[in-house]
């Protein structure tokens, strides 16, 4: 089944995207090679390595005969050319024009040129992420897309999937592994939601509009910063650059979503500021079935048309350079969201307000000066969360059956520098944790669910890169000291010893990780890797001090829980050569201490405690292994195919004594398989897509999963770039599917218990002038 739907949405994706092409006969010829013309291929990179798709270039030959050809998925290009001399120009959305002059072509000699892309802005001393393989999604890739929040966006990224929860706010998931079991930054600053149960992961709390590029490292491979377990995702907003400029951008869709956004920059060799806001709402959208999601979860009928949320966002940058290669930078963004329906679960949020405040120095080095990096940052989230518009809020005194109050607070900093060819540094942060529930079964009494949680955390690392002839080798490693303390005075102390027979309220752990990876380039054509690494993470304040009493079960942190470890082998080879290119990946891990939730007994016969088990978390053995496969292949100048495969397997080792029978580990994506073909001439592009998923049966029976079934979607999507304007549109789930991915549930407290279709047919449209 899984087969024979992919197959049929290919069908209507290839004819449409062929026909333009068997238009253009010529455009066919200029690509055949003969003794009278040569090949120039090459890939468009941004400075860190990260492949540019879809940059436009420009070969410019002396007697002004442009030819023009644009990058495919995978930033690589491939065009033939007449004997002569050529100015190269490189174009790709927010990053720098860059002109190479003096490229010789000759009979029947292919060359070979690499473009290296520059940001547009300042240029950074150092980099957020460490010497991790790294992955990124551009300016150009995030604006031509239908996606209404930045979970949207890294969906499309390999081996990268969404935990949807609503209309917005989805969760990032990692080969496998959730946010908490990552690092999500924001121009490296931490920012952390306020929901116990993740209702607003940190990615909800950037606005899509203030979005630069979006970097990803799997893998326990970051060294840079601490708890990077999985991986790492740093989300980079805009930054000021010369001169005046401004973008006003429009973004529509289906079920009434509207985006307006501006962006306007100002800037000199030595000052410059830029401002920006965007506003999003949008009703609850409309599954393939012609329902309201809110239709389908214990929503009150008056609330299926009630607006699904409306977030509104400001951000303000400045910089300053002191002096030549010293920049000082502040920025703040304050985002407030309301009104945010959460049918994955059994609340909706009231209200969702961030503040991130930033403050950094970065010094470039020259001559005998380091480069240095210096940074502060603050970041708060509020958030008020109830049932008002459920089934259960039905006649209650207050409106509401249950509430939670939350707010998290992080102030930390940074410094680090490089020096020859190794980077070292330390971090600092405390996060301060607090959330206050009520429950109307227990006369609204508040209970301090979060009790007032304190981590402390300091760390120090070192990273370094050598390289030898064609071999290079990356090392690095860190050590870290962390301290979990409560507030006494609130802490449910009873709970913990109910269930845990401990009565633990301040944790500290100290731990080590590390990294080796060596890289073979093998000609002009191979490069392959080999590496292993080591990272923890300390278990969250609501995994080890969460308290709250219940009807049926309670829902109670595990004190004693150990800080999980991830070990991981990872090999990968790159071919690029032709016409074709192909990047495959493959990793074993073993997560010792892996932190699960877990249908915890109780061990203590207490006063007050009257239910016998409680939803907890404990520590188990898990073992993962996963693969993704992205390949290429430039059928023309103007057409090129791309495809990529990611598929993760998650087991557990069982425990009888502990009533953990299941050897699948909860919460994995199935297979996912994705082809497309894109028709880009410079200016229009147009692009088709199917998209699918296996069926999921590795289930963890004992959290009560479900197999989820196979599904195949087809997609559409057309676009204009000339000058300042752009302009995209297109269709997502063009047959109107009914189906559901696999992380449409929760297997947590306060789940609703009902599994969220995917939306239905949906259209979109982007719309950005830039001057």
């Amino acid at each position: 089944m899984f087969a024979t739907r992919y197959l049929q949405c290919l069908a209507v994706a290839v004819p449409i995207l062929l026909a333009p092409t068997f238009a253009e006969p010529s455009a066919l010829a200029l690509d055949r090679a003969d003794a009278t013309n040569a090949v120039v291929s090459g890939r468009v990179l941004a400075r860190d390595g990260t492949r540019v798709p879809h940059a436009v270039v420009i070969f410019t030959d002396e007697a002004g005969t442009r030819t023009v050809v644009a990058a495919g998925d995978l930033g690589t290009y491939r065009v033939t050319l007449a004997p002569g001399s050529y100015v190269v120009t490189v174009e790709a959305p927010g990053f720098v024009p860059r002109v190479e002059t003096g490229l010789v072509v000759a009979p029947g000699r292919p060359r070979s040129l690499d473009v290296t892309l520059d940001v547009v802005g300042f240029a950074e001393a150092l980099t957020v992420i460490g010497t991790a393989p790294l992955d990124g999604i551009h300016f150009g890739a995030i604006r031509e897309s239908p996606a209404r929040d930045v979970a949207d966006v890294l969906n499309d990224a390999a081996g990268v999937a969404r935990l949807r929860k609503g209309g917005i706010a989805g969760d990032v998931v990692v080969r496998g592994l959730q946010s908490r079991d990552l690092n999500v930054l924001v121009d490296g600053e931490r920012v952390y939601g306020a929901c116990p149960n993740h209702m607003d992961p940190p990615v909800f709390h950037v606005d899509y509009a203030e979005v630069e590029r979006i970097e990803i490292a799997r893998g326990p491979f970051d060294m840079k910063n601490h708890g990077s377990l999985g991986g790492i995702v740093n989300v980079v907003t805009r930054r000021p650059e010369p001169g005046l400029h401004a973008t006003p951008a429009l973004a529509l869709g289906s079920d009434g979503f509207v985006n307006p956004a501006l962006t306007a920059s100002w800037g000199t060799a030595r000052y410059s500021i830029l401002g920006g806001g965007s506003y999003r709402r949008s009703l609850p959208y409309t599954d393939g079935r012609g329902r309201r999601v809110t239709e389908v979860a214990n929503y009150q009928p008056g609330a299926f048309d009630e607006q699904a949320y409306e977030v509104t966002t400001a951000w303000a940058r400045g910089s300053l350079q002191a002096r030549e290669g010293h920049d000082l930078q502040v920025g703040y963004t304050r985002q407030d969201a309301g009104g945010v329906l959460y049918p994955y679960l059994l609340m909706d949020a009231v209200y969702d307000d961030a503040h991130r405040l930033h403050l950094r120095y970065d010094a470039r080095a020259g001559g005998r000066r380091p480069a240095l990096r210096a940074a502060l940052y603050h970041t708060r989230v509020d958030h008020w969360m109830t049932d008002a518009r459920r089934v259960s809020a039905t006649g209650m005194a207050r409106g509401w059956s249950m509430g939670t109050l939350a707010a998290t607070r992080t102030t930390g900093g940074r410094l680090e520098a490089r020096v020859a060819s190794a980077t070292v540094g330390a971090e600092a942060f405390r996060r301060r944790w607090d959330a206050r529930t009520q429950l109307a079964g227990r006369q609204y009494v508040p209970q301090f669910s979060i009790p007032d949680v304190v981590t402390d955390t300091a760390g120090a690392f070192v990273e370094t890169t050598h390289a030898v002839g064609p071999v290079t080798l990356d090392a690095g490693g860190r050590i870290d000291w962390t301290e979990t303390s409560v507030d006494t005075a609130t802490a449910n102390v009873t709970l913990y010893r109910a269930y845990h027979a401990t009565t633990t309220t301040r944790r500290a752990d100290v731990f080590p990780s590390g990294k080796v990876r060596l890289t073979w380039r093998a000609g002009a054509h191979v490069r392959a890797s080999a590496g292993l690494g080591h990272a923890v993470r300390v278990a969250e304040a609501s995994e080890r001090f969460f308290a709250l009493q219940r009807m049926g079960t309670d829902w109670v942190g595990n004190p004693d829980l150990a800080p999980a470890r991830h070990t991981a082998a990872e090999g990968s080879v790159a071919f690029t050569g032709g016409r074709v290119t192909l990047v495959a990946s493959a990793s074993w891990s073993r997560i010792d201490d892996y932190i699960a939730v877990h249908e915890q007994p109780r061990q203590v016969a207490l006063a007050g405690v009257m239910n016998a088990r409680a939803r907890s978390y404990t520590n188990l053995l898990a073992r993962l292994r996963s693969l993704e496969v992205e390949g290429g292949v430039q059928l023309s100048p103007r057409l090129h195919l791309s495809g990529e495969v990611s598929s993760v397997r998650g087991t557990q080792d069982p425990d009888a004594a502990r009533g953990i029978t299941s050897t699948d580990l909860a919460e994995i994506p199935p297979l996912r398989a994705r082809l497309r073909l894109r028709y880009d001439d410079g200016r229009w592009f147009a692009s088709a897509e199917g998209l699918g998923h296996r069926a999921q049966e590795h289930i963890d029976r004992d959290l009560g999963e479900q197999p989820t079934p196979a599904y195949a979607i087809a997609n559409l999507s057309a676009g204009f770039r000339s000058g300042r304007l752009s302009w995209s549109a297109g269709v997502a789930n063009l047959f109107d599917r009914a189906y559901a991915e696999h992380l449409s549930y929760q297997r947590d407290p306060f789940r609703s218990g009902v599994r969220l279709l995917e939306p239905g047919r949906q259209w979109f449209s982007n719309v950005a002038w830039r001057f």
